[in-house]
């Protein structure tokens, strides 16, 4: 027995199908005009972190980042300074947000010049705090080999061997931990780099 397709039935059909592509469409052109690349807004941050020299990218290729964190950018200055940026995820009780956090970190001559934020979702007026300026600035001229690099590769986070501890955010120690671990993923970045290890 043939089933019977009902006019009204088709043309609903027909209707929803024709408003699900021009939906799309219109997705399509809206994104195409919207997108932000990504590539980009991280080389913008990165001069703004350190506008005053010609940055050339590194080739992070050979480099094995710190359990836990991810190099998403290296880059060296004219003036010698390096520029960072880390992204740290939300694993081992590092970090609360599981979008992670990402900051960028300075280093110039063995010491850490300056940390900003690059990207976070914790929760305002508590782990949010650890990304402001003011709690950021106890990194600045602090020298990279009072920070412990674990041989291993490891994280070593709660650390209670490096000769610099950062102060804790209060109710925010995971948050803490992750602005840490990623300030030790520039660190340990560092030493490859000015040690020659892309070359």
């Amino acid at each position: 027995m043939k089933a019977k397709i009902n006019k009204e039935s088709l043309i609903i059909v027909l209707s929803l199908a024709a408003i699900a592509f021009v939906a799309a469409l219109l997705l399509a052109v809206v994104n195409y005009f919207t997108a932000v690349d990504e590539a980009e807004e991280l080389k913008k941050a990165i001069a703004e972190a350190y506008p005053d020299s010609e940055l050339t990218e590194l080739d992070a290729s050979g480099y094995t980042s710190l359990s836990g964190t991810t190099l998403k950018g290296a880059y060296v200055a004219k003036d010698g300074a390096y520029i960072f940026l880390v992204h740290v995820s939300k694993a081992n009780r590092i970090g609360y947000s599981s979008d992670g956090v990402a900051l960028i970190t300075v280093i110039r001559d063995g010491v850490i010049e300056k940390v900003e934020g690059y990207s976070q979702s914790e929760t305002p007026g508590l782990g949010a705090n650890a990304f402001k300026a003011d709690y950021l600035a106890q990194y600045s001229g602090v020298k990279v080999s009072d920070i412990n690099i674990p041989d291993d590769n490891g994280l070593g986070i709660p650390d209670s061997v490096s000769a610099f501890t950062p102060t804790k955010v209060t109710s925010a120690t995971y948050t803490t931990n992750a602005v840490f671990a990623s300030v030790k993923g520039a660190v340990a970045a560092y030493n490859y780099f000015a040690e020659g290890g892309n070359e």
